[in-house]
């Protein structure tokens, strides 16, 4: 299969308005859990740390065992099969994996199940017995997302495989919708434990949108385990480095919430919303931009030079940096005017609000490498190579749980010392991948002057909002500072175009070309894809 167009703006963009809308879910989530349970006051079934904390140990499993197989394993070799027009392998070596990961997910949650309460007191030792009794519980439930996750994963690394995205960008959408709906009619009564049945209604809905996709493909469901299959063993030898590699991320992660356990109560709270809060333009961008480009960079990678390769990888990351620099300064900039707007509210105090932008500014700072880290390890799997990703993901992660040791608790910088040692590891992570990948394809995968006007671009844009913060105080009713901020965010925006406008920037004119077209346009390019990954 040739490749006829290498264009991934029209899909990149329509994931982007869905991680956009689902971001805004997710945005009115957390303003619902703020107000309901607040940072620093939650007692009981009422304590957002304790929802937190239970959260970890199923979202790992999610992580390691459903995105690591789709990753690094399935959608490289179901390529594969399509570009050599192998339909009769390709669904079979589908429905093998799909059943494979859904056991081995199922029998994971089952030993977890069992083994809850333990694992409540790996994951938050320092919590109460009450807060550990209810951890235990809340992990529990919670269970049933990554069973159900396990089957949605395959779906929607299917449509990526033949880059049709519109169902699977309408997943997140559903999940967010199903928390919420558990926020406002289970929250009040059953607390947390409303909130956690609401994760699950929403892992239900994700999975139940996506189905159709099914059919729009032309999926052929084949009743197979195919332990012995040649595919699917060099599927599990190349998804065991890739888990490993995950661990890592997670095992930071589960550690940044046991130190937090032992910290000022809402730390893990404060942590994970300024987590989400950041989490929007990383969505947006970063991991958008990785989702789409990924089938088009395995199919580059079997190319005999690595230059289409090098120069697509380039223009991926050159588009998401020149995004990205600016949101992470406008996120600076307005930090403190977007948790007041968002978050501050009901149980949510100024005090919470304070520590949360402090928070939130120390985790933005690795925006940038959070966005590209994605991107450069799915050009390692493209190559099936997922030993490097792996051997950065290590470095990464002893630089982030060495340093939440460090200055969380020996320096006693608090949550701020674990904000700040996660920063560091990202962007040690980031920095190694990007070492080795220049290595491997052998030619330049950055393109530098660029990159320095976009951080001037957005220095520029960063001060005219600051300068229009002194002139209009961020003061009044709810309303009128939503407007506010909308405002501030809109002539950031604008500052910032009209100077890519004029500089003549090569990924402005791209952006700006794809809005140009028409909707005809882009429903005839997927359906002409559509037509070769047939």
């Amino acid at each position: 299969m040739k490749i006829k167009d290498l264009n991934i703006l029209p899909p990149t963009l329509l994931l982007a308005l869905s991680a956009l809308f689902s971001r805004f879910l997710g945005l009115i989530r957390d303003h619902l859990l703020a107000k309901a349970f607040g940072a620093t006051a939650g007692k009981g079934i009422y304590d957002l740390d304790v929802y937190y904390a239970a959260f970890r140990i199923p979202d790992m499993i999610y992580n390691l065992l459903v995105l690591g197989v789709v990753s690094a394993a399935f959608i490289p070799i179901f390529i594969q099969y399509k570009k050599n027009d192998d339909s009769k392998s390709a669904w079979e070596f589908a429905s093998s994996m799909l059943h494979l990961m859904f056991l081995a997910v199922l029998l994971i949650s089952g030993l977890i199940y069992i083994f809850a309460p333990y694992l409540a007191h790996i994951v938050a030792g320092g919590f109460s017995d009450a807060q550990l009794a209810l951890t235990a519980k809340i992990m529990r439930i919670m269970l049933l997302s990554p069973i159900i996750f396990s089957i949605t994963s395959v779906v929607v690394s299917l449509q990526d495989s033949f880059k049709t995205f519109f169902l699977r960008s309408l997943g997140p959408l559903f999940y967010n919708a199903g928390i919420i709906f558990g926020i406002i009619y289970f929250g009040t009564k059953f607390g947390v434990i409303g909130v956690t049945w609401g994760v699950v209604i929403g892992a239900v809905l994700q999975l139940v949108i996506q189905l159709p996709a099914l059919k729009l493909i032309g999926f052929k469901y084949v009743w197979i385990l195919g332990l012995n299959r040649p595919d699917v063993r060099k599927a599990l030898k190349l998804i065991v480095p890739r888990i490993l590699g995950l661990s890592l991320t997670q095992l930071t992660l589960i550690v940044n919430t046991f130190i937090a356990s032992f910290l000022m109560t809402g730390s893990i709270t404060i942590f994970y919303l300024s987590d989400n809060l950041q989490a929007v333009p990383l969505g947006m961008i970063g991991l958008s931009f990785a989702i789409t480009s990924f089938a088009t960079l395995s199919e580059l990678a079997s190319e005999p030079s690595t230059r289409p390769f090098s120069d697509e990888i380039k223009r991926v990351m050159g588009q998401v940096l020149f995004l990205i620099i600016p949101a992470t300064i406008g996120i600076l900039v307005l930090r403190n005017e977007i948790i007041d707007v968002i978050l501050v509210y009901g149980k949510f105090t100024h005090a919470d609000a304070l520590l949360t932008a402090k928070v939130l500014g120390c985790l933005v700072i690795s925006l940038f490498a959070q966005s590209l880290i994605p991107i450069i390890a799915r050009g390692f799997y493209a190559f099936q190579n997922t030993t490097i990703p792996l051997l950065s993901g290590f470095i990464g992660a002893v630089v982030s749980i060495c340093g939440s040791l460090i200055l969380a608790l020996q320096l006693n910088w608090g949550i701020i010392g674990v904000a700040v040692a996660y920063t560091c590891g990202n962007i040690m992570n980031f920095i190694i991948l990007y070492v080795l990948m220049q290595k491997k394809v052998k030619y330049e995968i950055f393109e530098w002057m660029n990159i320095i006007k976009f951080l001037l671009m957005g220095i520029i844009m960063g001060s005219v909002v600051h300068i229009l913060k002194l002139s209009i105080p961020f003061l009044g009713l709810a309303i009128y500072r939503i407007g506010l901020l909308a405002f501030y965010t809109a002539i950031g925006i604008f500052v910032y175009f009209l100077q890519a406008y004029f500089g003549g920037l090569r990924e402005f004119k791209m952006i700006s070309k794809y809005f140009k077209k028409s909707e005809a346009d882009a429903v005839v390019l997927d359906v002409t894809q559509d037509t070769e990954h047939g």
